[in-house]
């Protein structure tokens, strides 16, 4: 992948100008919905992806990992050169998932201090105004409706250190390796590489010793890894969408 979609601190994929939310710096600031609130990620070409969204996200996206020393799960959304073909003239295919990442925009968790959520937040972001309809703050408190998407990101954090620890554990069980994604053009005798990509390798699921795949059942990650299996069909779909949307721009 050209992009790394990882969400480590302090660099987080696509906040172009991550800031601590403090009454300080942005006591006069808010947020204002968008139309087309998911503009920011029409480069992206993965998404990071939590182990409670691979049932929605499976029926739309490949699921891969990012590398075999650091995995975490991603969705992918464009291929080649191309940048993200789930999104038309800035708006997300309102038919498709749309990653809990990007939802969490402009907010990122960044821990607790004293008993409370701390965040991080996108100055940048076309969401955050001077004239919010949703201030972060007032009277010197946060709104009800900072503290929701506050809640919302520190459920994310949750279920991000959750699936970190299900893709250091695929890792730890020898369960990923190097794949390629490949097509061949109508008419064509050769095939063409779309995608090197690092995933579960069904043979070596197959393959495990009982006392692993109990351990992946009473924890409830089993079923996670046979959707990223799953998760593969769409390689051709996406292809396709990708295809559709050459065609129409020509």
């Amino acid at each position: 992948m050209a992009q790394n979609p990882q969400t480590d601190k302090p660099n987080l994929f696509l906040y172009e100008q991550p800031e601590l939310l403090t009454l300080q710096n942005h006591g006069d600031l808010g947020m204002t919905p968008l139309d087309k609130p998911y503009t920011f990620a029409k480069g992206a070409r993965g998404v990071p992806l939590t182990l409670a969204e691979f049932t929605s996200a499976q029926r739309y996206y490949p699921i891969v990992f990012t590398s075999l020393e650091k995995p975490f799960p991603i969705a992918i959304v464009g291929l080649l050169d191309d940048d993200n073909v789930f999104m038309t003239d800035g708006a997300w295919d309102p038919a498709c998932y749309v990653p809990a990442y990007l939802r969490c925009h402009p907010f990122a968790f960044a821990g607790e201090q004293q008993g409370r959520i701390a965040v991080v937040v996108d100055r940048a972001a076309a969401t955050v105004t001077t004239e919010p309809k949703y201030p972060f703050f007032r009277d010197g408190k946060l709104t009800s409706e900072a503290e929701s998407l506050m809640r919302f990101c520190a459920r994310y954090e949750q279920e991000r250190q959750r699936t970190e620890a299900f893709a250091e554990r695929l890792k730890a069980l020898g369960l990923l390796a190097s794949q390629q994604a490949t097509h061949k053009a109508p008419g064509s005798e050769e095939e063409q590489q779309i995608a090197s990509y690092v995933s579960i390798d069904a043979d070596k699921l197959a393959g495990l010793d009982d006392s692993a795949v109990l351990e992946l059942h009473k924890n409830g990650t089993l079923p996670a890894a046979y959707l990223q299996l799953y998760s593969l069909d769409n390689w051709q779909p996406l292809l396709e969408r990708r295809e559709r949307r050459r065609q129409s721009a020509a």
